[in-house]
């Protein structure tokens, strides 16, 4: 802004009476922005008010589905043996329930520690061979190998453990080992083994050597795999190891790269490839269906004759296939147009022709396009065979899912062998250096070390294992398994907590939750309740008249509590008796109050479940919309109607599926009037009660007009700096000759 000093020579405040000259353009701008203020003031209450409209229509949108009062409770006989939680689709009634068994963790205690380990006692000083020793841990169908030695600390020990998959610490206090596996069930137990005579050192020096089931297993495993000579005791050393081999062999084919054929990944590439071709035939099935339309559709007859003949239709075949700019070019579109008008089609049938008919093109035309496949569907359709070449083309896509299915069930069995290997892969890894026979060698030692092992029974004193294993409950005669002890039954979610005694049985009673529908609908109400009540306030809120929005100059001249109370007698009015509002208010109140036919041929509304306005003039004010249910506690206006017993939730414990009925009937009217409301218009944009597009516009409209008026009053005061500029330079220099006059009469 220019820095401007005036009046020097006239003495006249020059500023105020320039700013005196252009205050009537500065009020045409100033209404111009009171009018824009004012008119945001409205769009944000609108906003605010709308918000709680699309709260309301989801809510409205929940209710009308029976799932939203398929409320349950569900009690059981004795709630420290099991707990239920009943979902919305279990069924009412008492069922009968035992806990046969209850889920474990694979869990084992280790023995004590000699006094005075500490986290960093070597495996050597508690009792370890000395040098180094594998262990094996097999959980969740992965086994890991450890190597440990003498040297290890306990805290090494342990967290090897835990690199291995299984929970493991070191409890100082009690001087013991805890290892446990990370999930309950059988599947996810843990096996703990030595593969060597120092590994079988080591678990006993950590007192971590028991017997277990899961370990069992792993032996039973390991036995499998041996090969046995004529006597059936001695293993087959050659034999054993060429075993091993060839499914080391195996798998690495399997799990090697696409270049191997028997891999899994050259399948998985043979199927890439096949979706591909079968990609490639639905390419050509909708290539032949938009040629097929656009043929048809210039084929067309009226009164049995053809509105094109030959050589038009395949003019117009082409045009079709030509963009407007290409028409232009060839001058071919007042030809095309001609044709158009003689097809008569509707512009959105025409449009759609074109749409087809460009697809024809981009197939056609395409770098890739397999002319065979366009020679093919044009004979068929020149011989009226198109149903032929689309079963073919159905057979072909067929055929190729046949061979993807295929090649999935073989992926499937590839990785289910790998699966039951695990035990060797895991227990013989692969290295740089490591060759198969060298792997086989490995798994050969193991075995040979764990099958010799077996009988030694000289377990860790005072350690415990316990099995995973899994819950087991019997409901309704029927038995159940799982690896917790949540188990999922048609809709009820039950927690064995407590196996039962011998002969006894546990009831399950389930039945609607009458007093959760009977929240969900009173929620409704309040929400409801509010919103109305909100709409009434603003709708018939007291007039503002005279009171528009302030200036800045009309702030400056008021305490910031006066501006902010002047403001909000505005905004308090902004929607008074506003039409739109009215609109909605009376939607939603004349909904309210209609009543609906029920399937028992009967007609109800909410006041046959004592749910009622006081009406206008008996309450207070702009409450007159707002609904009360006669007994509700809660409500001091309806406490004490019918009797004080609350008659909705008596409706609800007499007849739940009436009730419900009633209020999905009723918010399906209501939603659906609302979502016809909030529809998408010129006016307004999709799930708006109000005319948001209109005031955007026309608050854009008045930014316009305002930059208009701001640049006018800019002007205007140039103008009249430069005609002050100019009377101050004619005075000072008529003031220049004054002083010079009386210099010459003076002397």
């Amino acid at each position: 802004m220019a820095i401007r000093v005036s009046g020097l020579v006239s003495g006249l405040d020059t500023d105020s009476m320039v700013q005196e000259l252009v205050s009537a353009y500065s009020m045409k701008k100033d209404k111009h922005v009171k009018a824009q203020t004012k008119l945001e003031w409205k769009m944000d209450a609108w906003k605010e008010l709308n918000k709680k409209v699309n709260t309301l229509y989801k809510r409205l949108g929940n209710m009308k589905l029976s799932s939203y009062y398929n409320k349950k409770t569900t009690t059981v006989s004795d709630p420290t043996k099991a707990t239920v939680v009943a979902g919305n689709n279990a069924m009412n009634g008492s069922q009968t329930l035992t806990i046969d068994k209850i889920a474990n963790t694979g869990y084992i205690t280790g023995a004590q520690l000699a006094k005075g380990t500490t986290a960093n006692s070597t495996l050597g000083e508690l009792g370890m061979a000395s040098g180094d020793g594998t262990i094996s841990i097999t959980t969740g169908g992965k086994t890991s190998n450890i190597e440990v030695s003498s040297t290890m600390t306990v805290t090494e020990f342990v967290s090897k453990l835990q690199e291995a998959g299984v929970s493991a610490s070191y409890d100082s206090g009690n001087n013991r080992l805890h290892i446990s596996s990370k999930k309950s069930g059988k599947d996810n137990d843990f096996s703990l083994t030595a593969t060597d005579a120092n590994g079988l050192s080591a678990l006993k020096s950590m007192g971590v050597y028991v017997p277990s089931d899961a370990g069992d297993k792993i032996y039973n495993e390991w036995k499998d795999y041996a090969v046995y000579q004529a006597d059936g005791v001695t293993l087959d050393e050659a034999a054993t190891k060429q075993k091993f081999a060839d499914i080391l062999d195996t798998i690495a084919k399997y799990q090697g790269d696409a270049t191997d054929p028997d891999s899994i990944a050259a399948i998985q590439e043979k199927n890439t490839d096949l979706r591909t071709d079968i990609t490639n035939l639905q390419a050509d099935r909708t290539y032949a269906l938009a040629y097929q339309s656009v043929k048809d559709a210039l084929n067309v007859e009226e009164n049995g004759v053809k509105k094109l003949d030959a050589q038009e239709q395949e003019d117009m075949f082409t045009y079709l296939k030509l963009t407007d700019a290409e028409l232009e070019e060839v001058n071919k579109k007042a030809d095309f147009e001609a044709l158009k008008n003689k097809l008569g089609y509707s512009d959105e049938d025409f449009a759609q022709l074109r749409t087809n008919a460009m697809a024809v093109k981009q197939y056609e035309t395409a770098d890739d396009v397999d002319s065979d496949v366009v020679d093919s569907v044009h004979d068929s359709y020149v011989n009226g065979d198109m149903d032929g070449w689309y079963d073919q083309n159905a057979a072909d896509i067929q055929g190729i899912s046949d061979d993807i299915r295929a090649n999935n069930q073989l992926i499937e069995q590839k990785q289910q062998y790998i699966q039951d290997n695990a035990l060797l892969t895991g227990s013989a890894p692969v290295t740089d250096t490591s060759t198969t026979s060298d792997r086989a060698e490995a798994l050969f030692d193991k075995l040979d070390f764990i099958l010799q092992s077996k009988g030694d029974t000289n377990y860790s004193q005072g350690a415990q294992k316990i099995n995973g294993s899994n819950a087991q409950i019997t409901l309704n005669g029927v038995t159940y398994e799982s690896e917790s002890n949540d188990i999922t039954v048609n809709g009820m979610t039950i927690t064995a907590l407590q196996q039962t005694a011998a002969g006894e049985t546990l009831t399950i009673t389930t039945q609607a939750n009458v007093q959760g529908i009977y929240d969900s609908i009173k929620d409704f109400l309040k929400e409801y309740n509010a919103l109305i009540k909100e709409m009434d306030q603003l709708y018939n809120a007291d007039s503002s008249k005279g009171y528009e929005p302030l200036t800045d100059d009309e702030k400056d001249a008021m305490s910031d509590k006066e501006v902010e109370k002047w403001e909000e007698k505005i905004k308090k009015s902004i929607l008074r008796r506003d039409d739109t509002l009215s609109t909605v208010m009376n939607l939603m109140t004349t909904t309210m109050s209609q009543g609906f036919t029920l399937s028992d041929g009967k007609k109800y509304s909410l006041a046959s479940f004592g749910i009622k306005t006081q009406g206008y003039l008996a309450s207070a004010e702009n409450e007159g919309y707002v609904f009360h249910i006669d007994g509700d506690t809660e409500d001091e206006v309806s406490a004490g109607n019918n009797g004080g017993a609350n008659s909705l939730l008596a409706a609800l414990q007499s007849d739940p599926e009436k009730v419900q009925e009633f209020f999905q009937k009723l918010s399906d009217d209501l939603y659906t009037k609302l979502d016809k409301k909030m529809q998408s218009t010129t006016l307004n944009s999709k799930f708006s009660i109000y005319h948001d597009k209109t005031m955007k516009k026309e608050y854009d409209e008045y930014s316009k007009t305002i930059k208009k008026w701001e640049q006018k009053v800019s002007d205007m005061e140039e103008y009249y700096y430069k005609k002050f500029a100019a009377m101050e330079k004619a005075l000072s220099s008529l003031q220049s000759s004054t002083s010079a006059l009386s210099g010459l009469l003076g002397s």
